[in-house]
């Protein structure tokens, strides 16, 4: 090889280097190496197959702790009051709609910045006591929805440059069902159906930049991205006569998956 072909392969590597290390390790399960950048590999829609948060809320100096759960299809919640033995168990699914082969809890980001996140479950809560003669079911169906956009953050302090990806919330909706169905051993035909007791929609719109969440990125690869949110919030309200105020801290964990189509 004589010296310009030389000369002109060193350039030609120069060149590439920068483009292949873009995409390299930055949070703490990145691959080394990766051919496509963060903001390609974060494009796409994802499914959250794993989910799991630890919040403690501090009411009047009472400590209410809510674990959630979220494995593929099943979700489950347990609440308990610390320092006594109310706990309360709550098992439900991610609703799967038809049609489709994954449950309805993804998020989506675009290259253009837009970015939205769906999430629909149902729980159900056996208010039976043992000396009724007839059964009490409770179930609650629940569609959280958020519009958005998204970026990565800057590095700054501890954290790397696109090490943080950050969801600004523009609009949010909750909209919860919920149901009654009473049933005893001397109903003839079958169990009843399900009735309809409430219905609640709560619908939030926000400035750009006013209402958003960020989360660490811990992992992203082409298959899988790991986010993880530090929670600690501090609310407060007062009234001339009366008030409120909580404050919340803990953490919140998701596995994502590219969805299937």
């Amino acid at each position: 090889m004589n010296a310009k072909k030389s000369l002109s392969l060193a350039i030609a590597i120069l060149v590439i280097l920068p483009i292949v290390f873009s995409g390299c390790k930055v949070g703490d399960k990145d691959p080394w190496l990766s051919f496509r950048s963060r903001e390609n590999r974060v494009c796409g829609t994802w499914t959250v197959s794993n989910s799991n948060s630890d919040v403690v809320r501090k009411v009047n100096n009472i400590n209410t702790r809510t674990v959630t759960t979220i494995e593929g299809e099943s979700w489950k919640q347990v609440i308990t009051i610390e320092g006594t033995d109310s706990v309360r168990t709550l098992n439900g699914k991610i609703i799967k709609e038809s049609g489709q082969t994954e449950g309805s809890y993804f998020f989506s980001f675009n290259k253009n910045g837009k970015a939205t996140m769906t999430c629909k479950y149902q729980f159900d809560e056996d208010l039976s006591s043992e000396d009724d003669d007839v059964s009490t079911v409770h179930q609650t169906i629940v569609t959280e929805e958020m519009t958005g956009t998204w970026n990565f953050l800057g590095g700054i302090d501890e954290y790397k440059d696109k090490e943080r990806l950050v969801f600004v919330i523009e609009d949010k909706k909750t909209t919860t069902y919920e149901y009654e169905q009473i049933s005893s051993d001397d109903d003839e035909g079958g169990a009843s159906l399900p009735r309809l007791i409430g219905k609640t929609v709560a619908n939030d719109r926000y400035a750009n930049g006013e209402m958003c969440t960020v989360y660490s990125i811990v992992e992203l690869r082409n298959k899988e991205m790991i986010l993880h949110q530090n929670i600690d919030r501090f609310y407060l309200r007062n009234d001339n006569a009366d008030g409120e105020s909580y404050q919340d801290f803990g953490f919140e964990e998701l596995t994502l998956k590219p969805r299937e189509k």
